[in-house]
């Protein structure tokens, strides 16, 4: 999953020298919270509501000068922006979002702006990815860390002939968690089955602990 199949491309923009009251119009209109800030097709910034509303509050009190309104985008707006390329992956982009807590990141090829990867996108990326929408259910099963014990919970389920819709593996105190999802709806069978031959199939209590 890279960034560049799920970035949106028809990116909404402002200039540096477009007026907040723009920007805002701009936000409200489209429903968004951030919009990169383009000089001569170069990202040179970005702005949010969040930083529109704090020119707001922060207007100095005294004889009224410009109004907030018509301040420019470039007095207010965030330099040195994080970005991402189309070349970087979707795993990249969840875990700058998660840890600067941002709602979207701007794409760049060098300075030129190419596209906007949203909170909304990526979580998009991994329900596809899980083919979640496919008919099916999720089983967990606890395994050694070793390829030979995926390769053999793999071999189980198609001699079960069920499908594997998707397969994700999670390290957890020095084992795996495979959470399987297969083409059937009867879970309790496929666990019953698996727990005959021999595999740790834990309880969803076993998770919430």
């Amino acid at each position: 999953m890279f960034v560049g199949k799920r970035m949106k491309t028809d990116v909404i923009t402002v200039a540096p020298g477009d007026t907040l009251h723009r920007a805002g119009s701009l936000l409200k209109e489209h429903r968004i919270h951030h919009l990169p800030v383009v000089e001569a097709g170069e990202l040179v910034g970005i702005v949010t509501d969040t930083d529109i509303r704090n020119a707001r509050l922060e207007e100095p009190p005294g004889p009224p000068g410009p109004p907030v309104a018509d301040r420019k985008v470039g007095e207010v707006m965030t330099r040195g922006v994080l970005t991402l390329s189309p070349r970087d992956t979707i795993e990249d982009a969840a875990l700058i979002l998660h840890r600067k807590r941002f709602e979207a990141i701007p794409v760049v090829e060098g300075r030129r702006l190419v596209g906007i990867v949203a909170k909304a996108d990526v979580i998009g990326a991994f329900l596809d990815t899980l083919n979640i929408e496919a008919i099916g259910v999720r089983v967990e099963v606890v395994l050694p860390q070793d390829t030979a014990s995926v390769l053999r919970l793999v071999r189980s389920l198609g001699e079960m002939q069920l499908a594997i819709r998707s397969l994700v593996l999670s390290p957890r105190g020095g084992e795996f968690v495979a959470f399987v999802r297969v083409s059937t709806i009867d879970v309790a069978s496929v666990r019953d089955r698996l727990r005959a031959e021999g595999f740790k199939v834990p309880d969803i209590a076993d998770f919430l602990k």
